[in-house]
């Protein structure tokens, strides 16, 4: 008596072998995760060696200027400045200074005419005053915002017809020539807005 059997069952191999889709997934993920674990590694140790490498730059730089501070001492552009404030301002005695102009070197009979014809040329009033003392102090009041000598007396009236310089400077003459121990200044004056624009002294007391 023969039995029959059943052909044995043939398997797919390709089924078999190949991996799922959810493992190549997570293999590459795993594998992105590395590499970018790799290069943050690798930035931080660059960031830390040109600091490191900075740091000893800087310090060794240090170490050679005070070094040569200590061996030649040079001047700064502070200590120049410093020199300068001392020599041009610190003086109060002999370096006073008055309005704006003061700062700059001292007038010629040219420049004062040039700004008296500034002055004239800008519709200016030009005026010319005079003061024994010069500055303001407190002698009076010591209320705050109180000062003496903020006004001067004024010589003449006001030069409202003046049109050119040589009228001022005659006017600026015979005030030094009837006041030797005043300071002499000239005023520019707005006659719309009532104010004073601009002003330069031009005599100082035994000038």
């Amino acid at each position: 008596r023969r039995h029959l059997q059943a052909p044995p069952t043939q398997h797919n191999s390709s089924s078999q072998e190949r991996p799922p889709a959810s493992m190549k997934t997570n293999t590459a993920i795993i594998a992105s995760v590395a590499c970018n674990a790799i290069l943050c590694i690798g930035l931080v140790a660059m960031t830390m060696g040109s600091s490191n490498n900075l740091q000893s730059a800087v310090a060794a730089k240090a170490m050679t200027r005070s070094f040569s501070r200590a061996m030649t001492p040079a001047p700064t552009f502070r200590s120049a400045v410093a020199q300068a404030y001392c020599e041009e301002v610190v003086d109060p005695e002999n370096n006073v200074k008055y309005e704006a102009m003061s700062f700059l070197n001292s007038f010629t009979r040219p420049d004062m005419e040039a700004q008296v014809n500034y002055m004239i040329q800008n519709g200016l009033i030009p005026c010319v005053e005079f003061d024994k003392t010069g500055t303001t102090f407190r002698e009076h009041s010591s209320m705050p915002g109180y000062y003496d000598g903020r006004y001067w007396t004024m010589w003449k009236l006001p030069m409202f017809g003046a049109t050119d310089a040589s009228s001022v400077m005659a006017e600026v003459d015979e005030c030094k020539a009837n006041n030797p121990d005043s300071f002499i200044r000239i005023l520019g004056f707005d006659n719309i807005k009532q104010v004073q624009c601009m002003g330069f002294l031009v005599a100082r007391p035994g000038q």
